[in-house]
Order: structure tokens, then C-alpha cells, then sequence
């Protein structure tokens, strides 16, 4: 289990400061304005795994900006405040970041692998998928990935080339951008950063309390041209929460019915809390998941106008360190409808946030009981309140 306390913090990618700063957070977009370009002073050019002078890069042809390492390190006997990787063989090419995985697709409209698990998988409403490969805009995806969502996940948000042409002076035809966190400790590799050249619409950022801290632009100069890397330091690199991390491990083979539902999980070797010090909660409250229920159920909020009698169905299940749910039973299960109801809250798992002891995520036990109206052949005819037990 402990790779759910794992997952469950924010992976972090960390920076260095050795270009020219250009943006702080204010609300002003002209103190946002780079007005000075670094060259990556005394930093290291390495080109396929050979440090090399930064003015012999003009001479490869073939050279392609692999990533930046922006932390002091040794290279051939030398120290260097950080190091920018080139390569022009493809032995030396940097491994792709979610590589082949499928185009994923919020409320319609293409993200990037990154971004999608930063989506609030609590307020899913759907979830598709096909193997079947698919060609956007010249890029060949292993099939597709759509998620249909209560969260409006672009209102706040700036487009990747829209941002560049607010925040510099630069045209997204000029740039590659190198996105990073604003940290300054170094304690793996994945935290340099990740190098996007292309695709840049499927990026984006906040606008309201903006998550990026700073912008930095450095020069290279390329056999056929010089471009400029803009360093993107933003909180919210790499961020994803446990659900998103788990459920787009494999996306092709996530269960789009139940994907917030564990049938196969064993916690007898953990411990269960009953009253931890904050519970386990439905995302936007019960009334929001009350009405969740009624749309995947099909049965209404409004009561009807002929007479019926209140009924009501107990649930029982664990929350998990990551939100997820499991050993969801009911005792209620002999009546009608009843079955049609369990099967709706495995379907709605993904609205759940876990339970916190002491600061870091625990299992703990839920009940709840489900009030609904029903006629007298015993058919539910709506579903009235939603209660903890």
C-alpha cells in the first residue's frame, strides 16, 4: 500500500536559476515580458554524449534539443551549474514521456497525457475509449481516450500558444518550451523537467491564481536557425492526484464502467479507520452525488405526484488511500431496484476523496443510507435524500 501514500503526493519537478528571470506573479502582463535572453551561461552542451563548445552545435545538422539538466553538475573532470543535452543519433534520444500512449479528449477537446491527469476525476461523468489507432494533425495515437466531466476544465485555463505570445515577445514557432517546477532541490531525474517542441495546444495553464511562477528564455543556435527556450516554472508540473496517476497507468485497459472501483482488493493488513480525523467525503457534497446517483440510475430527484411510501438501502465500503472504493455490500439486497442502486454508486467511485489521519491518507469505513420513494408494487419511483451513518 505504501505506493498509494506515494501517489498521493504531488510529484514535484525541481529548477535551477541560472537564466535571465523574467516573470513573477502579479496580474501585470508587461512585468511578465521577458526583455532579456540567456545564452545558458557556463553551461555544459553535451551532443550525443560528448560535451562539445556551444558554437560547434551550428555545425550538426541533425542536432535536436534532448532536455536541460539545470543543477550543478560534473562532466568530464569539469564542474558546470547545469547542462543542455543535444543528439542527433537516435541511440542518444531521450525516452518519450508516455509514449505510445492514446489521444485523450476532456468534454470533446484534446489534452496532452500530462494534463489529463490533472483533470478532477471526482466530477467524471463518463468515460469511453477505443484501441483502435487514430491520426490527429499528423501524430499517430494508439487508440483514443474521452472523458466526459462536470468540471469545465479550460474555464480558467490559457492555451500553451496563447500564453506564449501574452507572456513574451517570442511566436510559438520560435520556442521550445521547457516545463518545470519552481523547487531548487534536485532528487531524481525526473526532476529536470519535461521538453515540449511541438503539440502545444494541447497544453495549458491557469489563469486565475496562476500556477506559473516565473518565466526564463535562453538562446540556441541551431545549424538552421536560432531558437529560444522559454523555461516555464510552474506549480502545477507534473501534478496529478492518486486517481488520475492509477487510472491512466494503462489506459486501454482501465475499466470504463467501474473505474473507481476495486472488486479485487484485499486490506486485511491495514488498518480501517471508523472516525478518522477528516472523513471521507462525496466531491461538491451529497446533494451533487445524490444527483449523480439519480442520473446513472435513471430514476428522478422529484418525487411523484400518486401516492408512494419512503424506503430506504444501507451501503457499506472502504475509501481507499487514494479515493478509490472497494467492498462495497448492502444487506438490502432483496428488494426491487436495490441492485440497480449498488451498482450506481460502484459506477460514481470516482467521486470520493479519502480520509486523512495525521496528516496523510488512511482507509476508513462508510456508511450510508439512501431514502427514496417507492409505489405500491415496490418500484422506486425517486430517489429523496442522502445520508452518513
Amino acid at each position: 500500500m505504501n505506493r498509494y501514500i506515494l501517489l498521493f503526493i504531488l510529484v514535484l519537478s525541481e529548477i535551477g536559476g541560472f537564466s535571465q528571470s523574467v516573470h513573477t506573479n502579479t496580474s501585470d502582463s508587461s512585468a511578465k515580458f521577458p526583455k532579456k535572453y540567456g545564452t545558458f551561461e557556463h553551461y555544459a552542451f553535451v551532443l550525443n554524449g560528448k560535451v562539445i563548445g556551444q558554437e560547434a552545435l551550428v555545425n550538426n545538422l541533425q542536432a535536436q534539443l534532448n532536455n536541460i539538466f539545470p543543477y550543478p553538475l560534473t562532466l568530464e573532470g569539469q564542474s558546470y551549474p547545469g547542462a543542455v543535452y543535444f543528439h542527433s543519433e537516435q541511440r542518444f534520444a531521450p525516452p518519450v514521456g508516455y509514449a505510445d500512449q492514446p489521444a485523450y479528449f476532456i468534454n470533446g477537446r484534446q489534452v496532452s497525457p500530462y494534463q489529463i491527469r490533472l483533470t478532477k476525476m471526482e466530477a467524471y461523468n463518463h468515460i469511453s475509449k477505443s484501441t483502435q489507432d487514430t491520426i490527429i494533425d499528423g501524430t499517430q495515437y494508439r487508440g483514443s481516450v474521452h472523458v466526459d466531466s462536470d468540471e469545465d476544465f479550460f474555464a480558467d485555463r490559457i492555451s500553451l500558444p496563447d500564453f506564449i505570445e501574452k507572456y513574451t515577445d517570442l511566436s510559438p514557432e520560435e520556442v521550445i518550451i521547457h516545463w518545470r517546477n519552481t523547487q531548487d532541490e534536485y532528487r531524481n531525474e525526473d526532476d529536470i523537467g519535461t521538453i515540449i517542441g511541438n503539440h502545444f495546444p494541447l497544453y495549458s495553464f491557469k489563469i486565475r491564481d496562476l500556477s506559473v511562477n516565473k518565466i526564463e528564455v535562453d538562446r540556441v543556435r541551431f545549424a538552421e536557425r536560432e531558437r529560444y527556450v522559454i523555461h516555464i516554472h510552474d506549480d502545477s508540473y507534473r501534478q496529478s492526484l492518486p486517481k488520475g496517476t492509477l487510472i491512466f497507468e494503462d489506459p486501454l485497459d482501465l475499466n470504463t464502467v467501474y473505474p473507481c472501483y476495486l472488486s479485487d482488493f484485499d486490506p486485511k493488513d491495514e488498518q480501517i479507520f471508523i472516525r478518522p480525523e477528516v472523513d471521507a467525503s462525496t466531491y461538491k457534497g451529497l446533494s451533487f452525488y445524490l444527483k449523480k446517483l439519480s442520473s446513472t440510475t435513471g430514476i428522478p430527484l422529484a418525487k411523484p405526484s400518486s401516492t408512494t411510501k419512503t424506503d430506504s438501502i444501507t451501503v457499506q465500503f472502504i475509501v481507499l488511500k487514494d479515493g478509490m472504493i472497494t467492498a462495497l455490500e448492502s444487506a438490502d439486497l432483496d428488494k426491487p431496484g436495490h441492485e440497480v442502486i449498488l451498482t450506481a454508486f460502484k459506477k460514481n467511485a470516482c467521486g470520493w476523496t479519502p480520509a486523512v489521519q495525521g496528516g496523510r491518507p488512511v482507509l476508513c469505513r462508510r456508511k450510508m443510507v439512501l431514502f427514496y420513494s417507492k409505489d405500491q408494487k415496490g418500484d422506486i419511483r425517486s430517489l429523496d435524500s442522502l445520508k452518513y451513518r
